[in-house]
């Protein structure tokens, strides 16, 4: 190929180029020429109008379940097991003979011991009669008198240890597990088994700290189980004085059984009010926005262009609590303001809005 039919392709392609950029500046002119003004971004959202809510601080602390009777059953004297009269589990009633030891030796000693008080009942009595006659000294009849007296003490010591001896129930209660079995020997002071009664309500105690104001008796408080249960409880004792050295005041509430699976000895969680009932401007969670610098809202202002468009304004708030669904403001909003809440993230400060449902929370 020829400088000439080289020249010949250039100049059509540049005549091409030159065609093809003429061509879209003029298409790009018209086009802003017939446009209307820059398109501003809007967003739609979801809103709702703040209100006043009654709220009622609490705070959360764990306590214990307690039987208003409950006990660990022992034995005061040693000696053999001769009757066993309850198994583990056995629901007892009061009065309820459990077990026996072994009182023969005390049986024994206490025949002696009547026959004496016998023999000095008939000693003094015939030395009476001596007396009134100036047979004998008064001395006489005063030792007699006091060895009547003793060996009714004696009888009475015999007495009381056979009683002791004897293992009933206190109170009508249901009997824990126990490894007694007849002829096995307890030493004094053993733990024989444990009782708990059987009753209609049971305690729960917990302590809160002093700054806390005071709970009176009567107040409300909620348990809430391991298993999730919850139990609403009276107040109906406090401690007089703070734990020396925790300073904790400690409580004590009761809450009906109720066919309630709750043991005592079980933990609890405890929630307990703080103060009085308040007003405060409840919001729902899904309204918040957060940064490093706290927790904010959108605060939706009405436009005048007739659209019904509204205008976001970014608005700290300070919370007192939250949960999952919503949160109690300190301060931040006042009631019947609109807030963004569904769809509030995509927002930010001056945007445009538009609203797709606006309801009363």
């Amino acid at each position: 190929m020829n400088i000439k039919a080289w020249l010949i392709t250039l100049v059509v392609i540049s005549s091409v180029l030159f065609g093809l950029y003429t061509y879209k500046s003029n298409a790009i002119s018209s086009g802003a020429q017939g446009s209307s003004p820059a398109f501003e971004p809007a967003a739609t959202v979801e809103a709702v109008e703040t209100r006043l809510s009654a709220f009622q601080q609490t705070t959360r602390v764990s306590g214990i379940v307690k039987a208003p009777q409950q006990l660990t059953l022992k034995n005061e004297l040693a000696g053999k097991i001769t009757e066993l009269h309850f198994k583990s589990g056995d629901v007892v009633k009061k009065g309820q003979v459990l077990l026996r030891i072994d009182v023969s030796n005390e049986q024994a000693a206490l025949g002696a011991a009547k026959a004496r008080l016998t023999l000095s009942e008939q000693t003094l009595k015939r030395y009476k009669k001596l007396v009134s006659k100036n047979e004998i000294s008064a001395d006489l009849v005063d030792k007699a008198s006091s060895d009547v007296a003793i060996a009714k003490s004696d009888i009475q010591i015999l007495q009381t240890q056979i009683d002791k001896k004897t293992i009933t129930a206190p109170f009508n209660a249901v009997v824990g597990l126990h490894d007694l079995t007849l002829g096995q020997y307890l030493d004094g002071n053993s733990n024989i088994t444990e009782l708990v009664g059987v009753t209609s309500t049971l305690w729960v105690e917990f302590s809160l700290p002093q700054s806390i104001p005071q709970l009176s008796i009567g107040e409300q408080v909620n348990l809430t189980t391991v298993n999730g249960l919850n139990v609403e409880a009276n107040i109906i004792a406090a401690n007089p004085v703070l734990g020396a050295q925790s300073r904790h005041l400690k409580y004590r509430a009761e809450f009906p059984l109720n066919n309630n699976p709750v043991k005592p000895n079980a933990l609890v969680s405890v929630t307990a009010p703080v103060g009085s009932e308040q007003q405060r401007v409840l919001v729902p969670d899904l309204s918040l926005t957060h940064d490093q610098f706290g927790d904010y809202v959108f605060v939706l202002t009405p436009e005048d262009n007739g659209q019904g468009s509204y205008r976001a304004k970014r608005t700290q708030v300070w919370l007192t609590t939250k949960n999952a669904k919503q949160a109690v403001l300190n301060k931040g909003l006042d009631a019947g303001q609109l807030i963004a809440t569904t769809g509030a993230f995509k927002l930010r400060e001056g945007m445009k809005v538009f609203i797709a449902q606006a309801k009363p929370e």
